[in-house]
């Protein structure tokens, strides 16, 4: 066993056989697909009828063999889930994305979801998903979206909330974790139909960094309980220069020679001017001359070194404003 946990990359496999030989609890057979999960279990809290709500159940294979996910499934019709990649390679990320069905359903609601991999050794992993659909509370939209926004600008969009209780009640305040939101709420007013609705001018900032933007913010209100109602804002904050997040290998056998391709995008037609990496395997094409969108040509040699890859690659560019931009190249190398 001390064999087992000093080891700093483990196969499934090898996870499972040691399990058979040491004979310790039924439990640990699935000790390997729970270890890619950090996070298993999350609350949505109070959502407004009709909002758009889901959650990314982020995971990685910390494995040598490729993982395949069978299939996913809830125990409650309030819980869509759905897989963002099925296949992963050594060091490769993926999530299970957890929708909660806002317009069928109301009040307090929870569901399993059941994640089933087959590949390279069957296992189940269980997530919990809850939160409680306010039905007297409605936006329109269901979410703030702000789509794509190029960095270091201002997007601005409008969402209404509608109140159809029987109660008085007021928003007292709105509150968000993330300082590169914005909110203004008008005052409130009746609409045609009865209700009691608030306008609120919701903006990105021109001081949100690069990436997806998924936050939310809360609506604080004069209920004794329960006063405290999130909406959903989603964007894309777009860089200069768009790189993937990292180049997967996978696990390569020693003395294996790999070839792959990495995209870079730019919002104006722009050259590469250099392509750094400090791992002498890993070499770089890149082509010839200005355009919006390029191909870099990657080579990699695993020579007889093993161990994990996790190399910084800087990209350099003609773009006065943004032109560097960094991704990674990830994988593993074992002995052939």
């Amino acid at each position: 066993m001390q064999t087992y946990i000093a080891r700093k990359k483990l196969s499934v496999v090898a996870a499972l056989s040691l399990f058979v030989i040491t004979n310790v609890s039924s439990g640990f057979a699935q000790e390997w697909v729970r270890n890619m999960f950090e996070e298993k279990s999350y609350d949505f809290g109070n959502v407004p009828k009709g909002a758009k709500v889901e959650h990314a159940f982020e995971f990685s294979n910390k494995y040598e063999e490729n993982l395949h996910i069978a299939g996913v499934r809830s125990s409650c019709g309030c819980t869509t889930p759905r897989i963002e990649k099925a296949d992963l390679k050594t060091y490769e990320k993926g999530a299970i994305i957890c929708e909660f069905n806002t317009r069928s359903f109301e009040g307090p609601k929870s569901a399993v979801v059941t994640v089933v991999f087959d590949r390279p050794y069957a296992g189940e992993m269980q997530l919990m998903v809850s939160g409680n659909v306010r039905s007297d509370i409605v936006t329109e939209p269901g979410e703030v979206n702000f789509g794509e926004v190029e960095q270091g600008t201002e997007k601005s969009s409008t969402i209404s909330v509608l109140y159809a209780g029987t109660e008085k009640w007021e928003i007292k305040d709105v509150r968000s974790e993330d300082t590169n939101l914005g909110v203004v709420l008008a005052s409130p007013k009746q609409n045609g139909a009865g209700r009691l609705e608030y306008q609120m001018k919701v903006r990105v900032k021109d001081t949100a960094p690069a990436g997806e933007l998924n936050s939310q913010i809360v609506l604080v209100t004069n209920d004794v309980q329960d006063n405290q109602v999130a909406i959903r804002v989603r964007g894309r904050i777009m860089p200069p220069l768009v790189l993937p997040d990292s180049v997967e290998l996978g696990t390569v056998a020693t003395g294996t020679k790999l070839t792959g391709r990495i995209f870079l995008r730019g919002k104006s037609p722009f050259a590469i001017t250099k392509v750094e990496c400090d791992d002498p395997r890993l070499t770089f094409t890149p082509p010839p001359g200005e355009k919006t969108n390029h191909i870099i040509q990657l080579a990699f040699d695993a020579a007889e070194k093993t161990g994990p890859i996790h190399q910084q690659v800087k990209v350099y560019t003609t773009l006065k404003t943004g032109g560097e931009a960094i991704t990674f190249v990830k994988g593993n190398v074992v002995a052939k």
